[in-house]
C-alpha cells in the first residue's frame, strides 16, 4: 500500500513530467443519490450544481500526477503542473504535496503533531482560501461553491472528502488512486457517517470529523507546498 499521509513529504528518484490528461471523462454509473425518490434509504447532501464531476481518471491516468496530488489538491479541484517539474532534473528529490496554509507560508505547522488537530487544519486551509464558509450535511452551498469535508486523525494526518456532481462522495488519499468507498468499502454519500478507521491494514483512523465547508468552485484555485 502506498503511502497515504496526506501532510507528509515522500521520497523518491527525479521524475520526467508527461502531459495531463485533458479528454472528456464518462461518469461512473449512477449513484443512489441521483435520484433519492427512488433510493429512500439514503439521505443525500443537497447539491448547489457546481459539483466537480466524478472523473478518477483525471488524476489517475498519469501517475506523476497521482503522485503528486493529495486529498487537499483533490478537495479543491486543483491539477497543478507545477507540482509534476518539482523533482524535474534533481536526484534525491523530494516529492512535495500542496498543504494547508502553502500559499502564506504557513504549512511547516503541520510538521508538529500538535498542528494535526480540527481546529489548527481548519485554520490553515482559511489562510489559502478565505472565502471558504462551514456549512452543514442538510445545507445548500451557494451556486459557484460546494461541499467538502475535513477530517482528522489527531496528531498523526488530516484528510478531504469532496461531494460530486451526482451527489456521492470521493476521495483521494495521499499518493493512491481517487476513490468513493470508505474503509469497509461501501460507497460514500456522508463522509461523517462513512467507515474511517483503516486499521489494521493501516495505522491510520480518521476518528475527529472536523466539519463540511463550501468549497469555492468559481475560479481556479491555488495551492501551495510546504517548502
Amino acid at each position: 500500500m502506498k503511502r497515504s499521509l496526506n501532510w507528509a513529504r515522500r521520497k523518491t528518484m527525479s521524475l520526467k513530467p508527461r502531459a495531463l490528461n485533458t479528454r472528456k471523462h464518462r461518469l461512473q454509473k449512477q449513484s443512489p443519490c441521483f435520484n433519492q425518490a427512488k433510493h429512500n434509504k439514503y439521505s443525500c447532501s443537497p447539491k448547489s450544481g457546481s459539483e466537480p464531476h466524478y472523473a478518477p481518471s483525471r488524476y489517475n491516468d498519469n501517475k506523476l500526477v497521482q503522485e503528486t496530488h493529495n486529498c487537499y489538491s483533490y478537495g479543491a479541484d486543483v491539477l497543478d503542473p507545477n507540482q509534476l517539474i518539482q523533482c524535474l532534473d534533481k536526484p534525491k528529490c523530494e516529492l512535495r504535496y500542496h498543504q494547508p496554509g502553502g500559499t502564506k507560508g504557513m504549512a511547516k505547522r503541520l510538521e508538529q503533531a500538535s498542528a494535526r488537530s480540527c481546529p489548527s487544519v481548519e485554520n490553515l486551509m482559511t489562510m489559502d482560501i478565505p472565502d471558504i464558509k462551514r456549512t452543514t450535511f442538510k445545507a445548500r452551498c451557494k451556486r459557484g461553491s460546494s461541499k467538502i469535508a475535513l477530517v482528522v486523525h489527531p496528531g498523526e494526518d488530516y484528510h478531504f472528502y469532496r461531494q460530486d456532481a451526482d451527489g456521492m462522495w470521493s476521495h483521494k488519499d495521499g499518493a493512491n488512486t481517487v476513490k468513493r468507498y470508505d474503509a469497509k468499502g461501501r460507497p460514500i454519500w456522508n463522509p461523517e457517517t462513512a467507515a474511517r478507521n483503516y486499521r489494521p491494514k493501516s495505522f491510520l483512523n480518521y476518528r475527529d470529523f472536523c466539519g463540511f465547508y463550501c468549497m469555492p468552485r468559481n475560479r481556479t484555485l491555488k495551492l501551495a507546498r510546504s517548502d
